[in-house]
């Protein structure tokens, strides 16, 4: 189940071109290629309840499943065959040609492609993975979709046009544009999402860390990060990202007016390994804390 194409004919039009980008196709591309991809994950974790998945050990990097390379492979070739120009990043591509990720001269367009987001969660049956596709020009994320196949969420965003989401609840489908609120919220109020028992996080930052409603880890920073946008989660941090994990999600963030940068504060792009999205009301104190 999928949300509907009467819903995504909702979408506003996207007017706007870059030089050789129309955008409005490049959006509604991106999200019928994300559908695609979530049919192929949503059938080999059917399959995988009667037989074993194939999967692949990349050691440090993780785990990949059949269902992300034929993901990957699918999305690829309809990026060739629509874009032959194009550069492309991706994630299983890249473990499997060990290609070097610096970026892409101003002007080139490079594709930013996680066939699977939250393989863990895929691999043992958690409904909380996703596929993420950016395109990005030179350093600046163009467009961005993340979509949920088992809970039929799609997130997406156009830079200048604004983020929204469409949700499927049971039959009824909702949809909104996404925009961070403007109430102040205190820190008792907040559900966070972060790596907490990484060793990449000091050891007594749990000890100094405020109180907080509750904070979660769901295992895919591409959908924590939509989250964020849509006001499900009031901040997610991570150290260690690939450009894959966060293109879509942090452009969605920032359409969709929240506060996104690295770990350090300084301003956010795909090429730097850490990020911070967060409520803007807690993100002048949660950056504070988090670089004590």
């Amino acid at each position: 189940m999928k949300p509907s194409n009467n819903s995504l004919k909702k979408k506003p039009k996207l007017k706007k071109k870059t030089t050789t980008i129309d955008l409005d196709l490049l959006l509604n591309n991106m999200i019928e290629w994300s559908f695609q991809c979530g049919e192929i994950l949503n059938s080999h974790l059917v399959r995988s309840y009667s037989e074993p998945l194939k999967v692949t050990d990349k050691g440090k990097q993780g785990l990949a499943s059949e269902a992300d390379i034929l993901s990957e492979k699918y999305v690829m070739a309809e990026i060739k065959k629509s874009y032959p120009g194009h550069h492309i990043l991706s994630e299983e591509d890249s473990f499997a040609r060990s290609l070097k990720i610096d970026g892409i001269k101003e002007g080139e367009f490079l594709w930013l492609i996680d066939p699977l987001d939250g393989t863990n969660n895929f691999f043992n049956k958690i409904p909380l993975f996703c596929v993420s596709l950016a395109l990005n020009c030179g350093q600046e994320t163009l467009a961005g979709v993340v979509y949920n196949p088992v809970n039929c969420e799609l997130f997406y965003a156009v830079k200048g046009k604004g983020a929204y989401l469409i949700r499927l609840i049971g039959d009824q489908e909702v949809r909104v544009p996404l925009k961070a609120t403007k109430k102040k919220k205190i820190f008792k109020e907040a559900l966070l999402s972060a790596n907490l028992t990484s060793k990449r996080v000091e050891k007594d930052l749990l000890k100094s860390f405020p109180e907080v409603r509750a904070i979660r880890r769901f295992g895919s920073a591409a959908l924590e990060l939509s989250y964020v946008a849509a006001g499900m989660l009031d901040a997610y941090w991570e150290h260690n990202l690939q450009p894959w994990d966060m293109a879509a999600a942090a452009l969605i963030c920032q359409e969709a007016g929240v506060k996104i940068s690295t770990m350090s504060g300084e301003p956010y792009h795909p090429f730097n390994p850490s990020v911070i999205a967060s409520d803007p009301a807690l993100y002048p104190a949660l950056i504070k804390i988090l670089n004590k």
